[in-house]
Order: structure tokens, then sequence, then C-alpha cells
């Protein structure tokens, strides 16, 4: 059992541990948590109270007196009165002093020997003499030398190694940090095509090109007297991903064409109109329109009947040619327009005549080749006739039975009732006759 020290296992419910020895000042007592100084006050002589550091629990309290070795308490002097007091305080010193150095040689187990380039270490009750092995070991002179593959990361101090201690080409791509090699760490001018991956560029590393820019579709770079941006491509053409340009629907205006462009004919309209034709116009001095509009008869003398036309005014799709191929050669036809508006008769169209006289026969205006089956239809029964005013008329249809009887000049004949004798017969033969 030690004499000047005691030890205790913190339970973490207390700060205050009791004092189990004697000791001569409260100076010469010190406290260890866990091999640390501890601060403490004392409560009285026989208990104190650790102040730091807290105790959660599981830590080692050594409470330990340590009476002074370097200054004697009592000096005697020749001559002086010698007291018990002064007798007990010298004597109490030396005592304590070499329960102290017992209470230290009580921890050195009985068989510790000292063997060469052995040290002692604590076992948690005695010291023994152990050899020194694992990372480390040590000779009898002291030295110390740590085993080749002992020293791991943990072991090294940030910042400790620097290049001196670093063999030449002996870090590769897998011992560097992501992210850890900044621009200072690159010497200028040594990253090559080859160093970079491919698509690894983005905007934002292309001082030229503005930090947001995609490739979006359809788009192009463009500068804005900074960078280099993509934008759409609007306005009077438009592009597409593969390069094709279109140029917008109505936007070319004339500014916008050369001077000398030589812009063909085909180009005009629908290109029905040769360049000669547009050539024609050439010495044009006034409104054409108004030329036309001002030509009084006689002015034109001739034209020919593959460019004559006459155009409706709401469709000029619509036109009216005249063709005088038939007419014989050296020879004038003379179409001659009546005093009234009317719609011109075809030969080959079906039209209806209104108020029409012909000629007497053998003028040359009879009309031939009649048919019965192309007169107006009728009414059943009925026969044709000339009444007295010499114009074509229709007799009525008799009953059955009935002959037609004529009723002189100036009257239409009729059909009448048979009558009986002779006269009856006559009657019946002239019906047949007519």
């Amino acid at each position: 059992m030690a004499n000047s020290k005691v030890q205790y296992t913190a339970d973490g419910s207390t700060q205050a541990f009791a004092v189990t020895f004697p000791f001569i000042s409260q100076s010469h007592v010190s406290v260890e948590v866990d091999g640390s100084a501890a601060t403490f006050t004392w409560n009285n002589d026989s208990q104190l109270t650790i102040s730091s550091p807290t105790l959660s629990g599981s830590e080692v309290v050594l409470i330990a007196r340590n009476t002074s070795q370097n200054t004697r308490l009592v000096d005697y002097v020749d001559g002086s009165n010698l007291t018990e007091t002064d007798l007990d305080l010298d004597s109490r010193q030396a005592f304590y002093m070499a329960q102290e150095s017992l209470d230290e040689l009580t921890l050195l187990d009985d068989a510790a020997l000292a063997t060469s380039a052995h040290i002692l270490v604590g076992n948690g009750t005695t010291f023994t003499n152990v050899a020194v092995s694992g990372d480390v070991t040590i000779t009898n002179g002291g030295a110390v030398t740590i085993a080749n593959t002992a020293v791991e990361t943990a072991m090294i101090a940030n910042d400790a190694i620097n290049g001196t201690k670093i063999a030449d080409d002996a870090i590769d791509s897998e011992h560097y940090a992501d992210g850890s090699i900044d621009t200072a760490h690159i010497t200028d001018l040594n990253i090559t095509t080859g160093k970079i991956a491919n698509d690894a560029v983005t905007g934002a590393k292309i001082e030229l090109f503005d930090d947001s820019y995609a490739a979006t579709n359809g788009h192009i770079l463009v500068a804005d007297g900074t960078d280099f941006d993509n934008v759409a491509m609007s306005g009077d053409v438009t592009i597409s991903n593969s390069g094709v340009t279109t140029i917008g629907t109505g936007v070319i205006v004339n500014a916008d064409i050369n001077g000398s462009a030589a812009i063909d004919a085909s180009k005009i309209h629908n290109g029905t109109i040769s360049n000669t034709e547009y050539s024609y116009l050439n010495g044009v001095s006034s409104n054409i329109q108004t030329q036309l509009n001002s030509i009084s008869a006689g002015a034109i003398s001739s034209t020919q009947d593959d460019v004559f036309r006459v155009q409706d005014n709401g469709d000029n799709t619509k036109q009216l040619a005249f063709q005088v191929s038939g007419v014989s050669s050296g020879t004038t036809r003379t179409l001659t327009v009546p005093n009234a508006s009317d719609t011109i008769v075809g030969k080959a169209t079906t039209d209806t005549f209104t108020n029409k006289t012909f000629d007497a026969n053998g003028t040359g205006n009879s009309l031939s080749n009649v048919d019965v089956a192309d007169l107006a239809a009728g009414t059943d029964g009925q026969l044709i006739t000339w009444g007295a005013d010499a114009a074509a008329t229709t007799v009525a249809t008799g009953n059955s039975g009935q002959i037609l009887t004529s009723n002189g000049a100036g009257a239409a004949p009729t059909f009448e009732t048979a009558v009986t004798g002779a006269t009856n017969g006559f009657a019946i033969a002239m019906a047949v006759a007519l």
C-alpha cells in the first residue's frame, strides 16, 4: 500500500476526492488526471475538488505528495534552543521523503533486469523491462530507429513533408486528391491538347466565350464586343443546325439589290415574260396605261391576232382572242356591231333568237335542213296553218270523229262534225287529200 499517493477511477458523478495521506503543506500535494496536471481547490486537509478538467467517467485520478527535496524546512544554528516542533518538522520532512522514495521503488517489478536495449514500461501495477518493438526499435545507446513502412498518414503532421523528401517522378495520379492541383502548381505552357478530355472545356474556361454559352440547336456564336455567346439567327435570314440558311418571305427590299445585279426576267412574277419582252419597255417616256387609254380611232392600223387579247377586268385569266386564219389571202372581212347590247351567238352553242327576221326565199338567207324534230314541241292533235295575217298559227285539236273543214280564204281551217250524204263523203275526201 502506498504511503504518499492515492489513485481513483472517476465515475463521472463527482469532482471531489479524499486525501488519505498526511502532508506538511498543501503545496506539497499535486493532482493528475490521465497523466496530465489538473487544477483543484481544497475543501479541507482531507478532501479536494478538481476544477479542471471536468470528469465524465473512467479517467484515472492520481493524488500524490511530493515533499520538498531541494529545501530543508529546519535549519539548525549553533547555540540555538531545540524545540520539539522543530525536531518533529525536520524528522517528518525526512520521513515523508523516504516514504515517497519507497513508493516509487515499489513500482519496479521484482524480476526487472537491466537487459541490453530494454526499457522499463508500466503495466498498470509495476514497471518491468521489455524490448522495444513494432514501429520503432532502440539500441542500448538510446538510438531509436523507425521501421520500414511503419509510418502511416495519420502519423505525419500537416505540411510536414516538403519536396526534398519526395523522390523524383515518385508521385502518380493515384496519389493526387481530386481537385488538389490548382493553377499555381501548373507550369506555364505545359498543358497540351492531349491532356484535355474530350468535351471537357466549357465556355467558362475560354476567355472569348460567354461563361453561360451552350450549343443550343440552330444557334450561332456572335460576339458582343466582349465575348462570343450563342444566339438564334433571326431577321431576314434563319439557319438550320446543318448550316442551311433561309431568306425570309418578303424581306428583300430595293436597297438590298446590287445596282449591277442584272436580275433575269425569269425571276419576275411567274417568269413568263422574257428579257426581250421587257426590253420593249426601253424608251417608254410616260405611263403605259395612260398612253393606251389615250389611243384614238385610226391610231393603230393593225395588230396580230396571236398577241391581241381582251381580258376580263376581274379575272385576267379570262381572255377573248380573235382568229382570222380562215379569211382568204388579200381579203378583209368586216364585223359590224349592232346598235344594242347583246350576246354573240355561236355556231357550236345552243342559243335562243328573239325578234329575228329572215329575208325572202331565194336571197340566200333562208333556213334549210330543218327537220320536224328541230321544231318546238306543241300540243298533240294540233295542225300548223297560216292565218288571215299570213302568220303561222295552229288549228285547234278537234274531237274524235270530226273532219278538217276549210273556212275559205282569210280564215284558218277547223275540225267539224261530219254531215251525212254525198256532201259528207266529199268532205272526207277533201280532208284526206289535204
